[in-house]
């Protein structure tokens, strides 16, 4: 449910001067804010205790501002709270807060004061104005000189460049974002909404993985060019979204959700079409190349949740990133950015085909993996003697999955004496190992190999996850799972790859919504679901199993474990997200919405 923002216009009032804010309160009401004048400031705590459900916003009555930058502090829903020059403004979740230091102000209710009450209670915002305009004016005299200075050509220059995510990648920024914001101000005058172009983008991606399934030429070059606009389109939804401050919880999810989605499902149309017979080693590939995607942004992820720390933000980090576009932009470039990574898949598809831009596709992940790991381990020695937060410590282990077999061996083990990434590497040369002799010893040492994973990664995944290096355990344990899948049915049963293939996409959605629920909803997955699905290391249990009844059994475990995980875990994500909508923003809901989303 969306509820309007309302404004109340606070500051002094000069009796023998002619009033100033008609202007600020006009410009207000554009923005869609109801607007109270709070004249009296010993009724303002009542006024802001019965209005209505949703954002407050104190304005100071003498200021004078464009409209772009009273949109980003009083009209953007997703900071806890915001602030700019003679502004401030609050979600409900934060309205007694805003009680609090309205109540300590008195009888100067001062909006720049009471922010800086609130900075120490809560994560603000703080907006810089420049390069557009926004000061106090102590008489009307000097309120017609300020406004005299507002440039409706220098706002709308301003408003349509930070509708462009200034940390974007070098081909986005460079050669995607010229062009598409103007297609995002045209929707928007236009009145299509983000979420219309999300759909939108994730049709157009659904109808190129159908025509990359085709197998022809023609199909491959279509389907590559539609996969291409499908990321341009992803491009405009942001963009729209921030040019218009329309941010959504649904339109965040929906967004996070469809860029992984959109790229199974072209992988999946391309193995279709080029497998020549059903144990085609294109499902190899292409499973694989899921499987390695996942582990490099779940190792991003991890490691990005040891590093949030909460406090002010302000806007004016956004323009000194742009200001680097071609240093960090080339740091990015390293870790095969979304953009980088369509343009290559769409170019190598058309150019040489579905199996050299896997293999392509798959190297060039390998190198980024090694170049993004090897810069977070430095990072993490400089904080070896720091713990991380009980919330990273808490979203490491969400993260993890580990299912009711690793509960039990918590409580059954001694104590961790030992860094689970130490653990961790020692069960994963185990399982690693157990793999490569399955084919001239026999399934059961995939058994043997899964037994004592399970067993060494209960140890090392004990609570809390708070060491110096412990962000690698959720990528480890996303690697050892697909090793599992895809390795037991090249190995065994060839012909049940296709399954490995959807098995590794439905558990990937998981562990990608269980971020993304991490950093917007603030919520884990429920222990029930865990439990139901069995924990990545209950279903490896399940499939070592399989393995030893035969392959037969093993392609029909498979295409069942499949299905039943797909179903169970959409369902759920869905019924969580519709409850996480209609509920208040958190207080991290702008890094789903900025960050990975929108």
């Amino acid at each position: 449910m969306i509820h309007l923002a309302t404004a109340f216009l606070v500051g002094p009032v000069d009796a023998a001067q002619p009033p100033t804010h008609e202007a600020l309160a006009e410009q207000l009401r554009t923005l869609g804010l109801t607007v109270v004048d709070a004249a009296d400031p010993s009724t303002l705590h009542e006024a802001i205790q019965t209005a209505p459900e949703g954002r407050v916003a104190l304005v100071d009555r003498r200021l004078v501002a464009q409209s772009h930058v009273l949109r980003q502090i009083v009209a953007d829903p997703r900071p806890i709270a915001a602030a700019g020059p003679g502004a401030v403004a609050v979600a409900q979740a934060a309205r007694e807060q805003l009680l609090t230091a309205v109540t300590i102000a008195g009888a100067d209710p001062d909006p720049d004061h009471i922010a800086a009450a609130l900075a120490s209670e809560l994560p603000l915002q703080r907006i810089d104005p420049a390069p557009l305009v926004a000061q106090l004016a102590a008489t009307p005299a000097e309120a017609a000189e300020l406004r005299a200075q507002l440039d409706d050509k220098t706002e709308e220059r301003v408003r349509l460049n930070q509708a462009v995510k200034a940390e974007d990648s070098l081909f986005t920024s460079f050669l995607v974002s010229p062009w598409t914001k103007h297609v995002a101000r045209w929707c928007a005058r236009g009145g299509i909404r983000p979420n219309q172009v999300t759909w939108a983008s994730a049709v157009v991606a659904l109808v190129a993985g159908v025509l990359a399934a085709t197998g022809t030429r023609a199909g491959l070059t279509v389907g590559a060019l539609l996969l291409l606009v499908s990321f341009f389109l992803d491009s405009i939804d942001g963009q729209l979204a921030r040019y218009t401050y329309n941010f959504t919880k649904l339109g965040s999810w929906l967004d996070a959700t469809f860029d992984k989605a959109k790229e199974f499902v072209f992988f999946a149309g391309l193995a279709y079409g080029a497998a020549t017979q059903p144990g085609d080693e294109i499902w190899l590939l292409a499973a694989s190349a899921v499987a390695f995607q996942v582990v490099r942004h779940m190792m991003h992820f991890a490691y990005s949740e040891t590093s949030v720390d909460a406090g002010v933000v302000t806007t004016s980090a956004q323009a000194k990133l742009a200001e680097l576009h071609w240093t960090v932009g080339l740091r990015r470039l390293a870790l095969l950015p979304q953009g980088e990574r369509m343009l290559l898949i769409a170019v190598l598809t058309i150019l040489a085909g579905p199996r050299t831009m896997f293999l392509v596709l798959l190297g060039l992940g390998l190198l980024s993996a090694l170049y993004g790991f090897t810069g977070r381990i430095l990072r993490s020695l400089r904080k070896i003697r720091r713990g991380w937060s009980q919330h990273a410590a808490w979203s490491l282990g969400a993260m993890v999955d580990v299912g009711p077999i690793g509960w039990l061996w918590h409580h059954a083990l001694p104590g961790r004496s030992l860094p689970s990434p130490l653990v961790t590497l020692v069960a994963l040369v185990v399982l690693t190992g157990a793999l490569l002799f399955t084919p001239s010893a026999g399934v059961m040492w995939i058994v043997v190999g899964v037994l004592w994973y399970v067993l060494l990664i209960s140890f090392a995944s004990r609570q809390p996850l708070n060491g110096w290096a412990d962000w690698v355990l959720p990528p480890s344990y996303r690697a050892a799972e697909a090793a599992v899948a895809i390795g037991a049915a090249s190995m065994l049963a060839p012909h049940a790859l296709p399954a490995a293939f959807a098995y590794v996409a439905a558990t990937s959605f998981h562990h990608y919504d269980t971020v993304y629920r991490l950093r917007g909803a603030e919520t884990a997955p429920p222990r029930w679901l865990v439990a139901a699905t069995g924990g990545h290391d209950g279903r490896m249990l399940i499939l070592a199993l399989l393995t030893l009844a035969g392959s037969a059994w093993l392609a029909g475990g498979l295409i069942v474990l499949a299905i039943y995980l797909a179903v169970l875990f959409v369902a759920e994500s869905v019924v969580n997200t519709a409850t996480w909508v209609r509920g208040e923003p958190t207080q991290r809901m702008a890094t789903l919405v900025t960050g990975d989303g929108r």
